[in-house]
């Protein structure tokens, strides 16, 4: 089963390939397509919405996806309220010029992350055979075939690979510092696994103690990255469209191109749906790749349109993780 089949999504032929000059992963066109063909639809009951709302109750109704069954447990214990002792999402370090720098990650941001990393963690570190009809329960997550096939498709060996003391190459001033805060996120998250562990899963962790804090830190660096800004498209006369953050499996797996890019993608409301078009003519073998800043770029020009504002700030390239070098050289 791959993981278009196990999410019901709908795609065009296509397939994942390695670039040859510099080893990403990215998808290419299986045929040819013309400019509005529809190229990817994923429902949204397989995708998540780390900032749909400030309101706890309604992030986690927000949030029920279908992807990874154990996230809601760990969206109730990663919510500001939490029955049990809050967990800090958020992290300060003071920087050489005197600036305090803070990181914050949503509460579904970081559930995601637990749920990766201990997928990993237990398939890929741990290795224990099924012990079905041994009259003991397994070990981690129960398994699950869309969260495992969407494991599978993350790039978590190759992060933990690079070493994340230095995840990529860039310009961004403070990038240390980050790093530092994703650190002290990831180690509160830690915490937050032991303090559930059931006795024997507690043996594993505490057994291999370095393996669980570098999969931890891999799996925020890569949910982070496929964090996509796109519009959404609502009923008509009923609501504005706006922007929203999505992580929408299969539509992640799109690189970016500031430039040539040939999709577009919007979450449809009406549909429900997260929809990839094609912006233009695409070529056999061509590669499917997205504009993630466009949304805030459309944002920003009705921003200017609106206050007259002549020059904007571009904003900081937080995609930059997933590649592991500078967005020059995406």
């Amino acid at each position: 089963m791959t993981l278009k089949c196990a999410l019901r999504a709908w795609t065009v032929p296509m397939a994942q390939v390695r670039r040859s000059h510099d080893g990403i992963r990215g998808m290419i066109a299986k045929s040819r397509f013309h400019r509005g063909d529809l190229l990817i639809c994923v429902p949204l009951a397989h995708c998540y919405f780390p900032h749909a709302s400030r309101d706890p109750h309604r992030l986690r109704r927000w949030n029920r996806s279908a992807l990874f069954p154990e996230a809601q447990f760990w969206l109730r214990q990663l919510s500001p309220d939490a029955p049990d002792a809050r967990v800090s999402l958020c992290a300060s370090v003071s920087t050489e010029n005197n600036k305090v720098l803070t990181l914050t990650l949503s509460p579904v941001e970081a559930a995601l992350a637990v749920s990766v990393a201990l997928r990993y963690f237990w398939r890929n570190v741990v290795m224990l055979k099924d012990r079905e009809g041994s009259g003991r329960p397994a070990l981690g997550p129960a398994r699950f075939r869309p969260a495992d096939l969407y494991l599978h498709s993350l790039p978590m060996e190759e992060y933990i690979s690079y070493g994340l003391e230095g995840p990529y190459f860039s310009d961004v001033e403070d990038e240390a510092n980050v790093h530092s805060n994703i650190e002290q996120i990831a180690w509160n998250l830690r915490d937050c696994i032991l303090s559930h562990a059931p006795q024997e899963e507690y043996t594993f962790y505490d057994a291999h103690p370095s393996e669980l804090d570098a999969t931890l830190l891999a799996a925020i660096y890569v949910i982070r990255a496929r964090l996509l800004r796109m519009t959404a498209f609502f009923e008509e006369e009923k609501a504005p469209d706006r922007v929203t953050s999505v992580i929408a499996p299969i539509v992640d797996l799109l690189n970016h191109s500031s430039t040539d890019y040939t999709c577009a993608a919007c979450m449809s409301i009406p549909k429900r749906a997260v929809v990839v078009r094609a912006v233009r003519d695409i070529d056999f073998g061509e590669e499917l790749t997205l504009d993630y800043r466009a949304a805030a770029r459309q944002r920003k020009n009705k921003k200017q349109k609106t206050l007259g504002i002549s020059d904007l700030e571009e904003e900081e390239d937080g995609w930059e993780p997933r590649y592991l070098f500078s967005a020059k050289d995406a």
